[in-house]
């Protein structure tokens, strides 16, 4: 019920008031600026959510569990990410998106099989 009136009420805000709430000036602000357990706790989330990001991207190129495991990932390894992405994004990584990355796997795939079949020469160094 509580949970139904406050998507009722934050859905129907004006977009004015959602950018003023969100508004951030990134300018004003840099790591250095914060105190540095702030700074610290920032630096490790980031660190945290882009080895988890990583690993989401590397179920979905794989096909999952069972792709990871052929690909040499210990079993124990792969239930202990699945269990941390579960904790921090709310859902398995089979279901869970993010809004702001598009994973275009046919082109992944295609691109990795075209590098494989015709290896580009060494680059001069």
């Amino acid at each position: 019920m509580a949970l139904t009136r406050w998507a009722e009420f934050s859905h129907n805000l004006p977009l004015d008031v959602i950018e003023d709430a969100f508004a951030v000036d990134l300018s004003a602000t840099t790591l250095e600026d914060l105190d540095p357990a702030v700074a610290a706790d920032i630096a490790a989330t980031v660190v945290e959510d882009s080895e988890l990001i990583g690993f989401w991207v590397a179920w979905h190129q794989v096909g999952g569990f069972a792709g990871l495991e052929r690909g040499g990932w210990h079993r124990a390894t792969i239930f202990r990410k699945v269990r941390r992405f579960r904790h921090r994004f709310g859902a398995h990584p089979d279901v869970h998106r993010f809004p702001w990355i598009r994973l275009d796997l046919r082109r992944a795939w295609s691109d990795d099989l075209r590098q494989r079949l015709h290896p580009d020469p060494e680059p001069d160094l």
